[in-house]
């Protein structure tokens, strides 16, 4: 028995390398080998990291608001273009021959006559750009006022604004207004460390890192033999994990082998995503990983697993403490809220409250470090919320992952479980009895799973097929029988007992045929382990005490090799057992019940299942407990004396 279980337990070992292997040489060829920028840094904060140094040549843009400025001192100190006009003869027909200002007309075409002078920061030019001096130029005001002449009396202008001209040119020179300040050199000083991050050291960091793209600084050899070692360790401490805590994940290939795809693609899709200029690591729906490993696993297993993917994919892209917080945010309500849902307007909701805490994670990493709202700026956060939206699409991509890797999740085991299941309403039908035995055994079974720890929807499927096979022969099982009269006398011992034994591969049979899931098949397989027919084996052994043939009585197996398999085999026994009782008292109820299970305990049909001793006594007692409620047993008073 050893040297089988060091055998199975070396095959399991080897799997997971070759599964590991291939998993990190996938994820480290999809890693971009250049520099990342890598640093996190707010206003005011001291710089601790290394004196940093301009890699590069690098632009220093312009805020929104110094852009704004400048726009506008354009607007205020405009080019003004004039169209020029002879107004003499009109001046003089205006005055109807009064010739008192003719010597002055000749005065004010040549220094101008203007609606409005101009100050002294805006440039005049003719229409043909050639440039004008007003500023001896005179103003209808200004000549009224001087000459006496009356506010009624119209006097034409020499220059006349250009207005199309006047825009066209604003209109230039705002296209060819410069959005940067400067440009700071490769090898320039950009902070000190020790330095405090001062709002101008703060604009020429977010400038670096907007210019960023490490495309000068590819990753040495070093650099990818410390990538390979980081892999190594993620994934060992993922191999450690599941041995120490998820054992089920490493036993099966299929859960493995799903387990890891989960895994490596996404952790390649993020790390490909950060190559791409035009996308970002945010809009990788990440959500998907808890919620797929949740529905097939654990919500253990699916969080620490959430958190080893943050890890993998943490130093290879930029940005890596925003993206962090914001994933791991998101995943931690995922599961909080997609737990146990099964309806479209659950997931719906959900979904909607998932966006609202990531879109709170992204304004806060916004507000701490005080970044612009600017398109680019929130790019990430809606990357994200597009992201989540590909949760609205979990159902078909779990059916999709269960015929992949023929795996089961709790949604197939929700279908299951469903009593109006074909299997299950032929079984009501044809074997009533059996029907109701069943029913109370998945009762007994997920009560108990839920003290002990366990998959409680997959005990409870798991216990309603355990004796589907009684649909075959179910006059021969004494739940169903109506009459005295059993069809067992008719028989042998041994052919009676074959009947019985019959009901285990009719079972495996029919629930092939109905295609369950293996899983839910095991149940069917172990709930009797390699137990005996006591009744017609002891009545065998009265009337044949020599007789060879003892292991006709004895069940196939194989023993129960988990611990849902192995609660099942316990509720079965103990729900039969106990049914029997002609007088169902406290102490005959608890008798019973102890004789059932020791009697499982000293043939070892627990050996192959990771069930503890503490766990079985725990389960014997919540049975006794489960027990005298289904038969309303009450305490006996004493008679009075």
């Amino acid at each position: 028995m050893k040297g089988l279980d060091w055998l199975q337990s070396r095959q399991k070992w080897a799997y997971f390398v070759v599964v590991g292997a291939v998993s990190t040489a996938l994820i480290f060829l999809s890693i971009p080998f250049k520099a990342q920028f890598q640093y996190e840094y707010r206003l005011g904060q001291i710089w601790l990291e290394d004196d940093l140094i301009a890699p590069l040549d690098f632009v220093l843009p312009k805020s929104s608001e110094e852009i704004q400025a400048s726009r506008q001192a354009l607007v205020d100190a405009k080019d003004l273009y004039f169209d020029y006009n002879y107004r003499i003869e009109d001046w003089k027909n205006a005055w109807g021959g009064d010739s008192s200002l003719f010597d002055e007309m000749e005065i004010w075409q040549r220094r101008g006559v203007v609606d409005v002078l101009p100050s002294s920061q805006h440039k005049s030019f003719l229409h043909n750009g050639t440039t004008l001096d007003l500023s001896d130029a005179l103003t209808p005001e200004a000549i009224k006022a001087k000459h006496g002449l009356p506010d009624s009396q119209e006097i034409l202008t020499t220059l006349t604004l250009n207005t199309n001209l006047t825009d066209s040119a604003l209109v230039d020179k705002q296209e060819a207004l410069s959005l940067n300040k400067g440009v700071i050199t490769k090898g320039t000083p950009i902070i000190l460390r020790g330095a405090t991050l001062t709002q101008e050291k703060f604009e020429v960091l977010k400038a670096l890192e907007a210019n960023y793209d490490g495309s000068e600084t590819e990753i040495n050899l070093m650099g990818r033999l410390g990538t390979l070692g980081y892999i190594l360790m993620i994934i060992v401490a993922i191999a450690i994990y599941l041995n120490q805590f998820d054992r089920k994940v490493l036993a099966h290939s299929s859960s493995l082998n799903l387990y890891m795809f989960v895994i490596s693609s996404a952790a390649i899709a993020t790390l490909w995503s950060s190559t791409v200029i035009f996308l970002n690591p945010f809009i990788v729906p990440l959500v998907l990983v808890p919620v797929l490993l949740r529905s097939f696993f654990n919500d253990r297993l699916a969080l620490v697993s959430h958190m080893f993917l943050l890890l993998l994919v943490a130093p290879f892209i930029s940005g890596a403490v925003h993206f962090i917080v914001v994933q791991f945010a998101a995943g931690l309500i995922t599961l909080f809220n997609i737990r146990g849902i099964y309806k479209r307007s659950q997931l719906f909701q959900s979904t909607f409250i998932i966006m609202a805490v990531v879109i709170f994670a992204h304004v806060s990493i916004y507000f701490i470090r005080q970044m612009e709202w600017s398109t680019e700026a929130i790019q990430p956060l809606i990357s994200s919320l597009i992201g989540i939206l590909v949760l609205l699409f979990i159902f078909p991509l779990i059916y999709f992952f269960e015929r992949t890797f023929r795996v089961v999740s709790d949604l197939t085991l929700l279908e299951l479980s469903d009593t109006n299941n074909p299997l299950l309403k032929r079984l009501s039908k044809e074997a009533p009895g059996t029907f109701q035995h069943t029913m109370q055994v998945a009762n007994l079974a997920e009560y108990a799973t839920e003290l002990v720890g366990g998959n409680t929807l997959l005990v409870r499927t798991g216990a309603l097929y355990h004796d589907i096979g009684k649909i075959v022969n179910p006059q021969y099982f004494t739940e169903n029988q109506t009459s005295t009269a059993s069809p067992h006398d008719d028989l042998s011992y041994l052919e009676s007992a074959e009947i019985i034994i019959g009901h285990v591969a009719d079972g495996i049979e029919l629930a092939k045929k109905q295609r369950l899931p293996d899983i839910v098949v095991d149940f069917i397989r172990t709930h009797h382990g390699t137990s005996r027919v006591e009744y017609f084996y002891r009545k065998f052994k009265e009337d044949h005490p020599d007789a060879s043939q003892f292991e006709s009585f004895q069940y196939p197996g194989p023993k129960p090799f988990s611990k849902e398999t192995a609660i099942v085999m316990m509720s079965d026994a103990v729900e039969a057992s106990t049914r029997s009782l002609p007088e169902k008292t406290q102490s005959n109820l608890n008798e019973m019940i102890d004789k059932v299970i020791d009697h499982q305990l000293s043939t070892g049909q627990y050996d192959s299942a990771d069930i503890t001793l503490k766990d079985i006594n725990k389960i014997r007692d919540a049975f006794k407990k489960f027990m005298r409620g289904v038969y309303h047993v009450r305490i006996e008073y004493p008679k009075e004396q």
